[in-house]
This record gives structure tokens, C-alpha cells and sequence, in this order.
């Protein structure tokens, strides 16, 4: 897989969102805790100050959202670009982190349905809106494109397809993480759904928030007990003269979602040629973790406070993995990071240190009571600002994966080289031009030396006959007449033989550099034949191992149930 210009090291981008104040659920809390201490700034409108008594402390940020701001200016501020750079080809993730009950899922909009007001709005179905308003625009109507969606939770260390048809059944698909041999990180066993619009990827979205794990504590009485990632893969087909090098810009900025009719979003039905085409693959990660708590003022027994233990446990491996990456200190010391220690760690694997461009949102109360849980959100999400990603556009040409395309493209090949060793550029014609053109050059260089011996030795008597008629002038002059005759007769011929003789000689480098360029060819075709050869070999060869396996697969079975 090559990539489309350089990767460029990225940092993790963080916006910090203060939730406007609540009537909390909690009885024992009283009116003098529910006082704001985490505040904006007014005299800069990317710090975070948070008051503990007499003690002030700042914190600045890439953008810092207070309680008064709304969804629509959220994600045109921090959002829109990366949507706009994930059309490019880069892979983007959006997490958001806080304590239990901050306004994490609300800003996701990862719980979207149709009771909540445009305005309300979050940022996955306002992203999904520009994204198909973005593909639709002219400015992208030579690329086709092709969208699938998952959704996936981490509950209790297992991952759990939200999406699975059998979602409630011990038969559903195991889902696994595994890294191949370039070291991305592989999803086994999610389903991916294609979707052509934005209704169909809204009633993805809805359908599996329904199937996440939710439940009630002291403080929160829709708490999300599980970390959720809906993940949206775009692959789109370009023509491989014409790369998106130039960045995206969006046809219109959208205020809120609007709706886009189902199987028209997509222009599927356009055609390229594959020889001239490159798959350009990116990943759009919408993160929405569960929300960091504590037993004691959650009140959480049994099942919820086990599901407490679990959330708590994924959230310290992100945070040794942040420190890790992200802390100045440690970063000098440690080659080790812990990326093994959770699922939620592994997942996020390329999305921290990795192939992505990612933003952190940290959602945090602006109470007293939550202060500490504030305050710990504040330093965690300033570590991840100074974790570098190195962000690139991966691409591959289309059809190196597929078995009948290889076999059709070695043939083409084979077909190309026959063609430039008897038609287009036959050798034998070029090596005999050149024999002749080199005997012409050998016959005119010969002729021109005994014409030019000869011109010099005429000049020669005629400078002798024009020195002895100064001395003696009444010498006849007859000879030298002669001889000047024959010297003005001779320069134009010479002047013609010399002219001849380059013409030759650039022709001769003409049909040296086309015999050149004809061997850089068919060498460079017979490579490419060699390539897809032995790519098509080892298919071929997969294939046959593959169905060896299911082969003894099917008696393993035949003979489990006839015992």
C-alpha cells in the first residue's frame, strides 16, 4: 500500500466543554457545592480557570466551549475541518472523555433519535450530513464512493457488535482485534454495513444505541456502562492522475443535519477505468466512553458497581497510555506503551501515536461538588495535547486483492509486451536502421576526410603560387587562377558534407534514445508482469489453504456427529 504524500506528524487536538449547571440527582449535595468554579476565561478564549479557594489554576486548550455554547457552534469550530480531511483520505477519530453524567453522549449524539430538536443535534449526525453534502458537490464528481458503518461497545472487557442481527443470542460472532504485518489494527468479526445516505446511517446509529448497556446510578440516570465506538470506513476510487493532494472544502456550512433521500446520496453507477484508478481507504471513529465514577457517590452494588470496576479499568490503561505518549517526562524514558493493558487501549491504537488526525473533547461540570473529577479531566486531557500522531492518505491501486483482476491484468501485460517486440517498436527494424544509418556516417566521414585533405592541400599551393606572384610579378598567374577556381568550388561541398554529417548523427542518437526508451518499457512491463505473477501465485495459493482448511473442517464436524 503506497502512500499519497508524506505522513506528517499531528498533534492531538483537545476542546474542553463546560456543561451548563443542573438540578443533580444526588440529595445529600448542598446549594453551596453547586457553585461554578471551572470557568472560561475572559481575557483569553481558549483557557480553562478553575478556582479552589484562595488557588487559581489555568489550563489552555485548542478550543474551550462554555456553558452557554450551543451544538451547532461545537461542531463547526472543532468538527467541520476533519470531516473535510477525512474526505481527503486521512483517517480521523473524535473521543469524548469526562466523569459520569458530563455530556459526553449529548455532545456525541451518539443516542440520536427523532424526538431531539435539530439545535440539540450532536456531532455524529451533523459530521454524517456534511459528509454526504461534500460528496454530492461538483467539486467531487470525477471520485465514486463507497461507505459502510459499524458499531461496536466494550462492556465488561468483551466487545459486543452493536449492530449484529443476533445481538442477544450466545451464537453472535465473536468480534477479535488483531494487527497485521503493517501494524494496523484489524477489527475480526464486526459487521459492516453499506449505507448510500443519511437516513440510513441515522437508523444504524439508532439501532445500536438501543443495544448499548445503560443504567441507572446516583448520578446519572441514564449512564452509558460501556465505552462505544461508531466507526463510519470510506473507501472512494480516484483516478491516479489526478490524486486529492488539494484539500476539500465544504459546499455549504450546514446549521444543523437535513435529510438526504436514501439511495441518491452515493454516485455508485459512475465508471472508471481500474488501470488508471487508486482505492484510497479512511476511518471516521466516533468514541463515546463511558464516564469515569466513583462507587461511593454513584452508590453503585452488584452489576453496576462491577460495571463501575470495568469502565474505570479501561479508562486508568488510557490514561497510561496518554502519560505514556503525551507526559514530557516520562516520554524521554519509556519505549514501552501499553496499548495491550485494555481493549479500549487496543482499539485505539492508531488513533493514539498513530495513522490518524484526532481530537479529544473533555467534558467537565463547572460545579463544586464535581471539582476533583474536573480538576482530574483538566490534567489528563492537557497530556494529550502533546501526543504526536503521524497522519497520512493511504492508497493502493485497485484490483491487487482481487483474484480475477490479476489473472485479466497479467494477460494485458503479456499482450503489451508482445505488442512492443513485433509492432509498435520491433527491434530488429531499429537495429538495422541503425547499421545503416552507421555505414552512411562511416561513407560520408570518409569522403569528407579526402575532400578536406584534399582542400588543404590546394589552399596550400595556392598560398605558395600567391607568395611567388608577390615576388615576382610577372609570373603567369594561370595556376593560380586554377587553383583559386577549385577552392571556391569546393567550400559549398564541404559545407554540404558537414551538414550531412550531422543530420546523420542526430538521427543516430534519435533512434539510439527510442531503442532506450523501448528496452526501459518492456523492462518495466516484464517487472510489473512479474509482480502481479507472483501476487497471483500466492492467492492461488491462499486459496487452496483455505479450502484444505474448511476440507478438514467439514470432516472434523462429520465426525464429531457421528459420535
Amino acid at each position: 500500500m503506497a502512500n499519497i504524500g508524506s505522513s506528517e506528524k499531528t498533534s492531538v487536538q483537545v476542546a474542553i466543554r463546560i456543561r451548563p449547571i443542573v438540578n443533580e440527582a444526588s440529595s445529600i449535595k448542598q446549594s453551596r457545592f453547586q457553585r461554578p468554579v471551572v470557568t472560561t476565561s475572559p481575557q483569553s478564549p481558549n483557557q480553562v480557570v478553575v478556582v479552589q479557594g484562595e488557588k487559581k489554576q489555568s489550563f489552555n486548550f485548542d478550543y474551550v466551549f462554555g456553558p452557554e455554547t450551543g451544538q451547532p457552534e461545537v461542531y463547526e469550530k472543532a468538527v467541520e475541518k476533519l470531516v473535510l480531511q477525512f474526505l481527503e483520505g486521512y483517517n480521523v477519530t473524535i473521543l469524548a472523555y469526562g466523569q459520569t453524567s458530563s455530556g459526553k453522549t449529548h455532545t456525541m449524539g451518539t443516542a440520536n433519535n427523532h424526538d431531539i430538536p435539530s439545535e440539540s443535534k450532536g456531532i455524529i449526525p451533523r459530521a454524517i450530513s456534511t459528509l454526504f453534502k461534500t460528496m454530492n458537490s461538483s467539486q467531487l464528481k470525477s471520485r465514486k464512493f463507497s461507505i459502510k458503518v459499524s458499531f461496536i461497545e466494550i462492556y465488561n472487557e468483551d466487545l459486543i457488535d452493536l449492530l449484529a442481527d443476533n445481538i442477544g443470542n450466545d451464537n453472535k460472532p465473536q468480534v477479535t482485534i488483531r494487527e497485521d504485518s503493517k501494524g494496523n489494527i484489524i477489527w475480526n468479526g464486526l459487521q459492516e454495513i453499506r449505507v448510500n445516505g443519511v437516513e440510513e446511517v441515522m437508523s444504524h446509529l439508532s439501532r445500536g444505541s438501543q443495544n448499548r448497556q445503560v443504567g441507572a446510578t446516583d448520578m446519572n440516570a441514564q449512564s452509558s456502562r460501556s465505552h462505544a465506538i461508531f466507526s463510519v470506513t470510506m473507501t472512494q476510487f480516484v483516478n491516479s492522475n489526478n490524486p486529492p493532494n488539494s484539500p476539500v472544502s465544504p459546499t455549504s456550512r450546514p446549521s444543523t443535519p437535513s435529510k438526504v433521500r436514501p439511495g441518491s446520496s452515493l454516485r455508485l453507477s459512475r465508471k472508471l477505468d481500474d488501470s488508471d484508478c487508486v482505492s484510497i481507504t479512511s476511518k471516521f471513529h466516533f468514541v463515546d466512553l463511558a464516564g469515569s465514577e466513583r462507587l461511593k457517590r454513584t452508590s453503585a452494588i452488584g452489576e453496576r458497581a462491577k460495571e463501575g470496576i470495568s469502565i474505570n479499568s479501561g479508562l486508568l490503561a488510557l490514561g497510561n497510555v496518554i502519560s505514556a505518549l503525551g507526559d514530557p517526562t516520562k516520554a524521554k524514558h519509556i519505549t514501552h506503551i501499553p496499548y495491550r493493558d485494555s481493549k479500549l487501549t487496543r482499539l485505539l491504537q492508531d488513533s493514539l501515536g498513530g495513522n490518524a488526525r484526532t481530537l479529544m473533547i473533555a467534558c467537565v461540570s463547572p460545579t463544586e461538588s464535581n471539582l476533583t473529577e474536573s480538576l482530574n479531566t483538566l490534567k489528563y486531557a492537557n497530556r494529550a495535547r502533546n501526543i504526536k500522531n503521524s497522519a497520512s492518505v493511504n492508497s493502493e491501486e485497485i484490483g491487487w486483492n482481487d483474484l480475477d483482476h490479476l489473472r485479466g491484468l497479467v494477460l494485458k501485460l503479456r499482450r503489451e509486451i508482445k505488442s512492443l517486440k513485433t509492432t509498435s517498436l520491433p527491434n530488429g527494424l531499429i537495429d538495422g536502421n541503425i547499421e545503416m544509418l552507421e555505414e552512411q556516417l562511416i561513407e560520408l566521414q570518409r569522403s569528407y576526410s579526402e575532400l578536406s585533405q584534399k582542400y588543404a592541400k590546394t589552399s596550400a599551393e595556392l598560398a605558395i603560387h600567391q607568395e611567388n606572384m608577390d615576388s615576382s610579378p610577372i609570373n603567369d598567374s594561370s595556376d593560380v587562377l586554377r587553383l583559386a577556381n577549385f577552392q571556391k568550388a569546393v567550400e559549398p561541398v564541404i559545407e554540404e558534407y558537414e551538414k550531412s554529417i550531422s543530420n546523420l548523427e542526430s538521427q543516430l542518437a534519435l533512434t539510439r534514445a527510442a531503442l532506450t526508451h523501448t528496452e526501459t518499457v518492456m523492462q518495466e512491463q516484464e517487472s510489473k508482469l512479474a509482480h502481479a505473477e507472483q501476487v497471483n501465485e500466492q492467492n492461488i495459493t491462499l486459496i487452496n489453504e483455505l479450502r484444505l482448511k474448511i476440507g478438514n473442517l467439514s470432516e472434523h464436524e462429520s465426525t464429531n456427529e457421528q459420535y
